[in-house]
């Protein structure tokens, strides 16, 4: 009897006193995670600099260890497999600059976290020909072979980031090869060429329309800079004509296909040229009529 009196005098104050001395080991468990995943982050080669600079700017924004540990987490998963993880690193530290929230930053690393896995089998399989080792040997440009696959999987991750999905950069690649004209290719129009496929117009409705003008741009030694453009040109082009965008493409196709430049091309497109040859002209049966719609 004298112990259970005993027990319900002090019992109480002994649970109180073992909840107060939990209360700090809770707190350094919950910042366990964002240590570890630090360390993994330097293991893995990612610069401290780079670490330090966003978790500055996180603190700058009130964002707690938790939401930081899931905004870098995918960047980490990245560069644990030899994967390029710097996109993560300049979309969150563009989306804290921006105050965008993070459950909405999350979706979005995660997309690049996964479609830059999907494109390595694609990358690493189409670099395994000699066609590539002789374009990088020969291009006069400072690739080396490291370098040009992490530059292709960053833009094969943008390019399979959009509805077309890795397929299509291996469309664009075997396309490439299968005309013989890898070894004559400049790497940087081959990684612009990949770069821009997601923003070509139709390109979700007709994919092969929009990666064969891309292959015909690489293989007519098209610029990097000059493929870049094509996408806005093409925009503009679109707009002034106002003919549908797959008129555009076909338009394009046959401009490339009859040999003119790049620069010619593109100035016809910006003039809203979308056929070449006389101003105005437009592919056959295409020719704009009345209340085909869009702004001029």
């Amino acid at each position: 009897m004298y112990w259970i009196t005993l027990f319900k005098k002090y019992g109480r104050q002994c649970l109180m006193l073992t909840a107060l001395f939990l209360i700090p080991v809770t707190g350094t468990a919950q910042e366990q995670p964002l240590a570890e995943l630090l360390e993994r982050a330097r293991a893995a080669g990612i610069e401290q600099s780079q670490l330090e600079n966003i978790q500055s700017r996180a603190a700058d924004r009130n964002v707690s260890d938790e939401e930081l540990t899931g905004l870098i987490g995918p960047a980490v998963s990245l560069a644990e497999q030899n994967l390029p993880s710097d996109m993560i690193f300049q979309k969150v530290m563009e989306g804290l600059a921006k105050g965008i929230p993070v459950q909405q930053m999350d979706q979005v690393l995660q997309n690049i976290r996964r479609s830059t896995e999907s494109v390595v089998p694609v990358v690493d399989s189409w670099m395994g020909g000699a066609e590539v080792n002789e374009m990088l040997a020969s291009s006069g440009e400072r690739f080396d072979r490291d370098l040009f696959r992490n530059e292709m999987l960053k833009a094969g991750s943008k390019a399979a980031s959009g509805q077309t999905g890795p397929a299509l950069v291996r469309d664009i690649l075997n396309s490439l090869t299968d005309a013989g004209a890898i070894p004559a290719a400049k790497p940087s129009s081959v990684l612009a060429g990949i770069s821009i496929i997601s923003d070509m117009p139709e390109v979700a409705k007709r994919p092969h329309a929009a990666s064969a003008i891309v292959v015909r741009a690489i293989q007519n030694n098209f610029s990097a800079a000059d493929i870049q453009k094509l996408p806005g040109a093409m925009d503009v082009a679109q707009r002034r004509s106002r003919l549908p965008a797959d008129a555009v493409l076909e338009g394009v196709s046959q401009q490339i296909q009859g040999n003119i430049t790049a620069s010619q091309i593109l100035q016809n497109l910006f003039n809203g040229n979308v056929g070449g040859g006389i101003p105005g002209n437009t592919p056959p049966g295409r020719e704009n009529r009345p209340g085909r719609g869009g702004p001029p």
